[in-house]
């Protein structure tokens, strides 16, 4: 297998993520009604919970950059306007077949995403975890 020294990938959230938030919030929603509260605080709780979870979801499925590239200028995350914007990659962590990555694309903005095997496939994910392992010197990714 070759190196990986850049990358590009599309990003879409992931269905399987999102159904399970949704898994969530309906027995969050549910939740209320096993206990003696009054109506009004069973009902009250129950559309929060919904109220919050669509809330997650709208912003979830609609993601501000839709394509993350590693070239040999840094990162870059492409919006859906199509403009680039430089990123510092904050932080990621791998945990079974999921990759969680955050980057910074200005002071005090994050961009945070879930990679899980149905959103990237199998060769970019493997050239993905092979960059993120190899390290990088400090610096290379500073915001132009």
């Amino acid at each position: 297998m070759r190196s990986a020294p850049s990358i590009a990938f599309d990003y879409r959230p992931s269905a399987v993520m999102a159904g399970a938030t949704v898994l969530v919030a309906l027995a969050a929603a549910l939740a209320p009604w096993a206990s003696a509260a009054p109506l009004a605080l069973r009902t009250a709780l129950s559309a929060l919970a919904l109220a919050g979870a669509a809330i997650v979801l709208r912003r979830y499925c609609r993601p501000p950059f839709r394509r993350i590239v590693r070239g040999v200028s840094g990162w870059r995350l492409v919006d859906r306007e199509g403009g680039e914007h430089a990123a510092v990659l904050h932080s990621h962590r791998r945990l079974g077949s999921l990759i969680a990555l955050d980057w910074r694309c200005a002071p005090r903005t994050h961009f945070r995403v879930l990679l899980t095997p149905d959103n990237l496939d199998a060769d970019t994910r493997r050239r993905l975890v092979l960059l993120l392992a190899r390290g990088e010197p400090p610096g290379i990714d500073a915001i132009v």
